[in-house]
C-alpha cells in the first residue's frame, strides 16, 4: 500500500495542487525521500476522510497554508487589540 501510495504522490508533482506544494514544502526541510513518503500520508489521509464521511474531494488549492498562516496573524492581531495594544503592521518579512 506505502508503494503505490508513493506512487500517486509522484504523479502529483507536475500538478498544481495542495499535494504537490505539500511536498515542495517538505522537500525544502527533509529532503526528497521523506517528501515523497509524507505526501503519500496526506494522501492516504484525503482518501481515508472521503471514504469516512462520504462526501466528494474539494481542492483546498496551491496557498492553502499561506491563507491559513494569514488568517492566523490577523487572528492574533485582533486578539491583540481588544487587548488594548497598538499594533503597526510592517510588509518587513522576519525570520
Amino acid at each position: 500500500m506505502r508503494t503505490i501510495a508513493v506512487q500517486c504522490a509522484l504523479a502529483t508533482t507536475r500538478q498544481n495542487n495542495r499535494i504537490s506544494s505539500h511536498q515542495k514544502r517538505i522537500t525544502k526541510r527533509q529532503g526528497r525521500n521523506k517528501a515523497k513518503v509524507a505526501s503519500a500520508h496526506l494522501i492516504l489521509t484525503i482518501v481515508y476522510n472521503v471514504l469516512k464521511t462520504g462526501e466528494p474531494y474539494q481542492e483546498l488549492g496551491l496557498d492553502y497554508v499561506h491563507q491559513k498562516q494569514q488568517n492566523k496573524e490577523l487572528k492574533m492581531i485582533e486578539y491583540l487589540k481588544k487587548k488594548g495594544y497598538s499594533i503597526v503592521q510592517s510588509e518587513q518579512q522576519t525570520a
